[in-house]
C-alpha cells in the first residue's frame, strides 16, 4: 500500500492525534513537576540591582550557569541550593533574595547540567556526574584568599537530594551539612510512572518542551544510580535535616524513613509536614529557610573549612 494513500493518511493523523492527547494529559504532571514556569534569567539588569551576579564554570558534563548572592567576603558561610528535575536556579530565588540568609552566608544557586543557562541539549542522568558539576561551582566559587574546598551547606530539592548526597559521598571537604527537601533517595521506592514511559517515545518528545525531555532521561536510570550508591551511604559523616511532605504525590514520603536510617552517624532529622507536598520550597518556604538558619548558627558548620 503506498505511504500517501488515504488509509496511510488517516492512520498518521490518529496516531498523531493520540500523541496530542496523550500530550494533554501528560500536561498536569509536568506543570507539577516544574512549578512555576518562567525563563531562567542569566545576568540581567534586574538580576545585578537585586545583587544576584551570574558565573559559569566548565565541568565533565558541560559549561554550568550559577547565581551568587549575599555575603562576598573571603571564608563567609555558603549554602548551596540545587533544584529538582526540571528546573532552573530561579525555584530558589526567594532563598538568595533572603535578608537574614544573605546576612549569614554566601548564598549559591545553579542551573544543573541540561538546564537554564548552563550547557543544554543533553541529559546527564550520572549522579556521581551530576555531584561532579556541584563542586566544580564550589571550588570556581572560592574567592582570592579563600580555601577553595572550604565547606558548605548543600540544599537538595527532589533530585536535587540524591545529588546532595552523591556530592557528600564523593567530596566530604565541600559538604558541611545537608538539607533534603522532599528528596528521591530511596531505590525501593523509584519506579517508572506511566508518564516517564510515554515521555520516552519519540511521538510525544515532539510535543514535549525539551527541559521535559531532559528530565525524563536524566530520571530514567535513577533506581540503578541509587542502588548504585547504597553501599557509600555509610560514609557520610555530616548532620542532615530532611523536610517532607506528608500530602507529596511525587516522591513517597517514605523516603524520609530511609534517610532516618541512612544519615544516623552523622546526625539527621526529620520534619515532617502534615499538610505539605512535594514543593515545600514554594508552598511553605519558612520549612526550608529555618533549617538552613539553625545549620548556619550551629557551632562548627557555618565556620567549617
Amino acid at each position: 500500500m503506498p505511504f500517501n494513500s488515504p488509509r496511510s493518511s488517516r492512520r498518521r493523523w490518529r496516531w498523531f492525534l493520540g500523541a496530542g492527547v496523550l500530550v494533554l494529559l501528560l500536561l498536569p504532571f509536568g506543570c507539577s513537576m516544574l512549578g512555576p514556569a518562567f525563563e531562567p534569567a542569566i545576568d540581567t539588569p534586574e538580576m545585578r540591582a537585586r545583587e544576584l551576579s551570574s558565573r559559569f564554570v566548565e565541568s565533565g558534563s558541560g559549561r554550568v550557569h550559577f547565581v551568587v548572592a549575599g555575603r562576598r567576603e573571603p571564608n563567609a558561610p555558603r549554602v548551596l541550593f540545587v533544584h529538582g528535575s526540571p528546573g532552573t536556579w530561579d525555584a530558589w530565588q526567594r532563598f538568595l533574595e533572603d535578608p537574614e540568609l544573605g546576612a549569614a552566608a554566601r548564598l549559591i544557586a545553579l542551573d544543573r547540567p541540561g538546564f537554564g543557562g548552563s550547557e543544554r541539549g543533553a541529559a546527564e542522568p550520572s549522579l556521581v556526574r551530576q555531584a561532579a558539576a556541584l563542586a566544580a561551582v564550589l571550588e570556581r566559587d572560592a574567592l582570592p584568599g579563600e580555601l577553595p574546598a572550604r565547606r558548605a551547606i548543600i540544599v537538595g530539592h527532589s533530585l536535587g537530594g540524591p545529588i546532595a548526597v552523591r556530592l557528600a559521598i564523593d567530596r566530604p571537604d565541600l559538604v558541611a551539612a545537608l538539607v533534603l527537601v522532599a528528596p528521591s533517595i530511596d531505590p525501593a521506592l523509584e519506579r517508572r510512572r506511566w508518564y516517564n514511559i510515554a515521555g520516552a517515545t519519540r511521538v510525544v518528545q515532539w510535543f514535549l518542551p525539551i527541559d521535559w525531555t531532559i528530565s525524563n532521561r536524566e530520571l530514567w536510570p535513577l533506581e540503578s544510580e541509587l542502588r548504585a550508591m547504597l553501599p557509600r551511604w555509610p560514609e557520610i559523616r555530616c548532620p542532615a535535616i530532611v523536610v517532607q511532605g506528608l500530602d507529596d504525590d511525587l516522591v513517597p514520603a517514605a523516603n524520609a524513613l530511609f534517610a532516618e536510617r541512612q544519615l544516623s552517624r552523622g546526625g539527621v532529622r526529620v520534619d515532617r509536614y502534615s499538610d505539605a507536598g512535594h514543593f515545600l520550597l514554594w508552598q511553605r518556604p519558612e520549612t526550608v529557610r529555618q533549617p538552613v538558619l539553625e545549620l548556619l548558627a550551629r557551632p562548627g558548620i557555618a565556620d567549617a573549612d
